[in-house]
């Protein structure tokens, strides 16, 4: 049949598995390009949804994102219940390597990693993490916020040069040296694809998430007792568990994805503008934060500001790779694979003409088992 869209001939499908676009619509082809009401990695959700899983792990299916899903809420609840027994030291541990822990899983599960996990995994969430201890400890000797607590000349209000410090400068100078691990990573060119460059990049921001707030919270973790009443904690384990890292991760992940598509000769405004978003969101964050405590607002106030910045965050980074994947999944040719989204066997080119899901964002085992075809096959005739 020829795509309504792109006119190119394509196999019998909803969508087309040239530029992805429904068939039968009367969209106009600009407008069926860019399309926002279907999400190129998963398309039963709009692009403008501050969705965690389908953002953060865009290589797995409908069926994978909710045993994740449910992974979260599990570890969620027990983070809950150890609150509430009084066990703040063991809930903050849980609370820091939730995320970072469910991501190491989503590695191995898509095998993003193809055939070199110790390397890939040692330059990203090690690396991240090497990053994090050193810039973490260097800001503890700058400025030791308990320290500064035990200083008779401390008041109850933190200095102007502290907050630029705290809310400026660090957020700056985590997102410059974050990427790192993931921009040195050996045998880049074996990972060409912006969806790469993103998982890479969250995964060094998760690394870098679990260092510091280790560091931060080295002093409770070593001088609580094993058990105390409950009291505020619960905003900061909410923090740890899961706003920091989302916010760390997705960051870095837009700013290694904006650096893959420049190797490839594709940056455009969306990717600067990634890394502007990144690094504005993080000052957003810390900066905010920082006031809201000094101004000794309700807690339940800090984390929703936190949540207003990571949402518009995981917004954009949808948004960036959403785009992306349009563009990257229409020049593959015709092969027989299966859809990791549908789990339809199928002769397609970038998109399933099934759910109209992009291949190009499918486990790497996936990309390997593609049997390729030389031409699209006709409609059957009835």
């Amino acid at each position: 049949m020829r795509c309504d869209h792109c006119a190119n001939d394509v196999p019998d499908g909803v969508f087309c598995t040239r530029c992805g676009a429904h068939q039968g619509k009367t969209a106009a082809p600009a407008e069926a390009k860019a399309r926002v009401n279907r999400y190129a990695a998963h398309p039963s959700e709009h692009v403008i949804q501050p969705s965690i899983f389908t953002t953060i792990f865009p290589h797995l299916g409908h069926t994978k994102i909710h045993e994740f899903r449910w992974g979260f809420a599990v570890g969620l609840a027990g983070i809950l219940v150890l609150y509430i027994a009084g066990l703040i030291t063991a809930a903050l541990l849980v609370a820091i390597f939730l995320v970072p822990m469910l991501y190491l899983i989503y590695l191995y599960e898509a095998q993003v990693y193809r055939d070199e996990p110790a390397i890939v995994l040692g330059f990203t969430i090690g690396g991240g993490a090497v990053v994090g201890i050193v810039l973490t400890v260097l800001e503890r000797i700058v400025y030791n916020p308990y320290q500064a607590i035990g200083n008779p000349l401390h008041n109850a209000g933190i200095g102007v040069g502290a907050l630029l410090f705290l809310g400026l400068l660090v957020p700056v100078a985590q997102e410059v040296l974050k990427p790192l691990p993931a921009l040195f990573l050996p045998n880049r060119a074996d990972f060409p694809e912006t969806v790469d460059g993103l998982v890479f990049g969250i995964a060094a921001g998760l690394g870098f998430s679990v260092a510091e707030s280790l560091v931060a919270f080295s002093s409770a973790l070593t001088s609580l007792p094993p058990h105390l009443t409950p009291g505020n904690w619960i905003y900061d384990l909410t923090t740890l568990a899961v706003f920091q890292p989302l916010l760390q991760g997705s960051a870095t992940g837009m700013i290694v994805a904006a650096v893959w598509r420049y190797r490839r000769g594709r940056l455009a405004s969306r990717e600067i503008g990634g890394v502007a978003v990144a690094v504005i969101a993080h000052i957003a964050f810390a900066l905010g934060t920082q006031l809201l405590k000094d101004a000794q607002v309700a807690p339940l106030v800090v984390l929703v500001w936190q949540a207003v910045v990571v949402g518009a965050v995981l917004i954009y980074v949808r948004y960036l790779l959403h785009h992306a994947l349009l563009e990257e999944a229409a020049h593959m040719g015709f092969a027989e694979t299966v859809c990791p989204n549908c789990h339809m066997h199928i002769v397609a080119s970038g998109f399933c003409p099934n759910c109209g899901g992009a291949l190009t964002a499918a486990p790497a085992s996936l990309k390997r088992a593609r049997k390729p075809r030389a031409e699209a096959p006709t409609r059957a005739k009835t």
